[in-house]
């Protein structure tokens, strides 16, 4: 019976501790492609403890050191996710290399943004002064951010709110904020606009709105409801208002509702109801979906109306 067979079969039957010694001998000895990716597929089902670090560092070190074996950094990748989840701080040189890899492939362009994102957190685990350094970087970075899925500016964004590091986030919508429109970053700018924090002036915040609500992005707008609404942002309830009746997003417009509905907030609520009583059709199943979620008695005259008008 093969190696990959045997491998197969103590997942097949649950084994977990033999398929994860199987696998990490497999990830050792290996230069093939295929078993090596077999291997991490299985170590991904199996907890990992330090005596798993000594292969998973070597494997890793190969790779650095030769990356045109692992042109996609899936190796790389994978196996930055085992060392942080497992959190030992003597591996805080793996993620320093893996915060400063860039590599760029033909017709990809820029290809390391998921691994420095990986990287990034585990060295916010390791070491969280030098993390929150490297994820301002990154953050500032926005040419080598993803535009399919914003990293690693996003995993930058969540560590430093995690530490309530707030004025990376706040200088980055100054200066790169409408950069990052222009190429796409959406989910980014949005992602900023909602970390900024209960304790974030409103003096400040007010003229980010101002910036960015005109431009009408979905996701962006997102992020100013979500810190509006959970912050409770009374002076600038008008804006999301604003949101309500002007977007051209669906998606964008059943998100506002919905966390006016949720916000357990007297205000919001009201507004809500007032903004339903003059929907436009196209939206009133949004806002009977909204209404349904509120408390009290007088959604049913409000729903009432709404179906009436359906």
């Amino acid at each position: 019976m093969s190696d990959m067979t045997r491998l197969r079969q103590f997942v097949d039957d649950g084994d977990s501790e033999s398929a994860r010694a199987l696998a990490l001998d497999l990830l050792h000895k290996s230069r093939k492609r295929e078993v090596i990716e077999a291997a991490l597929r299985v170590l991904e089902t199996v907890e990992l403890g330090d005596n798993a670090r000594r292969v998973l560092r070597e494997k890793i070190t190969y790779y650095m050191d030769d990356p045109g074996n692992d042109k996609t950094l899936f190796v790389r990748e994978k196996i930055a996710r085992f060392l942080t989840n497992i959190g030992n701080p003597n591996d805080i040189d793996i993620y320093r290399r893996g915060v400063n890899t860039y590599e760029i492939q033909p017709f990809l362009g820029e290809v390391a943004h998921n691994f420095r994102a990986v990287s990034l957190v585990g060295l916010g685990i390791a070491n969280q002064d030098e993390g929150n350094l490297y994820a301002t970087k990154l953050l500032s970075e926005i040419d080598n951010t993803s535009i399919y899925n914003g990293e690693p500016a996003i995993t930058a964004i969540n560590l430093l709110y995690r530490q309530n590091k707030i004025l990376p986030i706040y200088q980055y919508l100054l200066l790169g904020g409408l950069d990052a429109l222009e190429v796409g970053q959406n989910e980014v700018v949005g992602k900023a606009l909602e970390s900024l924090g209960e304790k974030f002036p409103v003096e400040l915040y007010r003229p980010l709105t101002e910036l960015f609500l005109p431009r009408d992005r979905a996701v962006v707008n997102m992020g100013i409801i979500s810190h509006v609404v959970e912050h409770k942002v009374e002076p600038l309830y008008p804006a999301v208002e604003e949101i309500i009746k002007q977007t051209r997003h669906d998606d964008l417009h059943h998100y506002a509702v919905v966390m006016l509905a949720a916000s357990r907030d007297s205000d919001l609520i009201a507004r809500l109801y007032a903004l339903a009583k003059i929907s436009p059709r196209h939206r009133i199943e949004n806002f009977i979906e909204a209404v349904e979620l509120t408390p009290g008695e007088e959604k049913d005259e409000i729903l009432a109306f709404l179906r009436s008008r359906e």
